[in-house]
Order: C-alpha cells, then sequence, then structure tokens
C-alpha cells in the first residue's frame, strides 16, 4: 500500500519572466552548433490535454539526448529510494502535531483514501501533503488514477529510440531538497494549513492547470505568488536553488549534442528560471509555433 501511494506522491511531485501562450523553447547561439528544446512539464495533466502533443514528442524524439530532472530509467529502483527518503525517523505525528490537529489530518485522509494515520503516518508530512493535493485533485476531477507523468513519456519515447536519458540531478539530491529543506514541524504546518484550506487549493489548482494548458507562464507566475503555503525562502530550495545548479550542467550538455530538456513547467518562468538565466548567460530562446 505504502508503495503504491508513494509512487502517486513521487509523480505529482515532479509537481518566474514574464511569458504566455508557449511551452516548448528552443535554444540557440552562444557557439551551439545544433539547437537545443525546452519544454514545461506538469504533472498532474493528462498529455492528451496539452496542445499537439504529438508534435512535442517529435522534437524529444529528433534529439540526441533526452534530459531531465531525474533518470527514471529504472522506475522500480526511484520508487524505492522514494520510499526511504520519505520514511519519518526520529519523531511521530503526535509529536508534531496537536491532538486536534492530527484527529483532523486522520480524519480527512480516512475520508480521502480509506486509511488513516496508522497507515501513512511514516511518511514526512510534505509527502502527506503531495499526497494529498493530488488525491484531492483527483477526486474533484473525477479521475480515477493518476496521469501518467510526460517526463515518463519523453523518456519512454528516448530509450525507444536509442537515445540517451540524463538526469540533471540524483534522486538523492531531488529528495533531499523536496523532504529535507523544511523541518519536519514547518512541513506539519503545511500540512494542516493546506488540509484545513482544502477548496482554496482545489480552486487555486484548477486556475493553474487552465494558466499552463494556455501557456501563458505570466500567469503562473502571479499564481505562484498567491500560493501562500510556503514563505519564498522556503520555495527556493525547490525552485530556484535547483535551477541554479541545472544551469551549470546545461551549457555544456548542449555543447556536445541536441538536447530535449524537460522539466516542471515552474522551473522555466521568473527572473531565476531557466528561461531568463539562458537568456542572461548569451543563448537565443524563442518560442517553437507548434
Amino acid at each position: 500500500m505504502i508503495k503504491r501511494i508513494s509512487l502517486v506522491a513521487f509523480i505529482a511531485l515532479f509537481t518566474t519572466l514574464s511569458l504566455s501562450a508557449q511551452l516548448l523553447w528552443k535554444i540557440s547561439g552562444n557557439g551551439l552548433t545544433q539547437p537545443s528544446y525546452l519544454f514545461g512539464t506538469h504533472h498532474l495533466i493528462e498529455k492528451e490535454q496539452i496542445p499537439h502533443f504529438d508534435k512535442v514528442l517529435s522534437y524529444c524524439s529528433k534529439a540526441d539526448a533526452m534530459v531531465g530532472e531525474v533518470d527514471m530509467s529504472d522506475i522500480n529502483a526511484v520508487q524505492t529510494k522514494l520510499m526511504q527518503g520519505s520514511m519519518m525517523q526520529g519523531t511521530t505525528y503526535k509529536e508534531l502535531l496537536t491532538t486536534a490537529d492530527y484527529t483532523m489530518v486522520d480524519n480527512e485522509f480516512k475520508l480521502l483514501m480509506r486509511i488513516g494515520m496508522d497507515q501513512l503516518g511514516v511518511m514526512k508530512p510534505i509527502m502527506l501533503h503531495t499526497l494529498f493535493v493530488s488525491q484531492v485533485y483527483l477526486k474533484s476531477n473525477g479521475l480515477s488514477k493518476q496521469p501518467e507523468a510526460v517526463d515518463l513519456i519523453f523518456q519512454k519515447s528516448a530509450k525507444t529510440n536509442d537515445k540517451k536519458v540524463i538526469g540533471l540531478e540524483t534522486v538523492e539530491e531531488e529528495m533531499e531538497a523536496l523532504f529535507n529543506s523544511i523541518p519536519l514541524k514547518r512541513q506539519a504546518e503545511v500540512l494542516v494549513k493546506d488540509i484545513r484550506e482544502k477548496q482554496k487549493g482545489i480552486d487555486l489548482l484548477k486556475r493553474v492547470n487552465t494558466a499552463y494548458l494556455s501557456g501563458d507562464m505570466a500567469l503562473v507566475e502571479t499564481l505562484d505568488k498567491e500560493d501562500d503555503s510556503m514563505t519564498p525562502d522556503e520555495k527556493k530550495p525547490l525552485l530556484d536553488n535547483r535551477n541554479a545548479s541545472w544551469l551549470k550542467q546545461l551549457p555544456s550538455l548542449m555543447r556536445t549534442q541536441s538536447c530535449f530538456i524537460a522539466v516542471g513547467f515552474q522551473h522555466l518562468v521568473g527572473e531565476l528560471g531557466l528561461i531568463s538565466q539562458l537568456r542572461k548567460s548569451g543563448y537565443k530562446i524563442e518560442p517553437v509555433m507548434l
């Protein structure tokens, strides 16, 4: 049970420059002999909903290498590491939460998934938060299962076409940012807040989904600022710091081969986002009209 839940949460985890109406970008110039491409993914959106997805996939198929956040070629190994990294150690939810909050969280998960904190309490609050958000989203949209992450689709396509799959970070590095950058007590506070404000979260996520599907990255930036679950400083390890690490790797990868780069769409936008930073580094970034 926990293994299945953790995979759902993992896919959801793989849940800002004024941009509009664009998800796929061409990268050229600055000494590149062939262009690379950058695509923003969203893990709660089915590929059938993404405009011209088959055309986007064709760009992935043509590239020499598919570059993602993490190499998921061995999904079982990734899932095992994820499970290990998400496990609570040294404390319990009854220590992190008041009695009233513990009861509230327990009841919400029982209503949502028919299992409570006796089973779920082995996972860190940030993982439970991700699980809660994804399950509420599925239920509110009448979906019975998590959409297949487009990141996985791109990586499968690359493997099928005998292309390289390159991860910008290891599973361990990603888990450190996702699970350990915020203290457990603060993670628990975020979990409780978002469960209490469930409808607000549903409405915000629907607006984010609409912005994504229309390619309105300027609106995505605005909505990200509206999300007050975490402070800007708490978001830095999840977005800005990872962007900075990736930007150190991408130039050498693109110099030696054409790359199709697919990362979460929130990593593309903003002054510290990949598009703005690549432009500042001298690359020409232009939208691909599909």
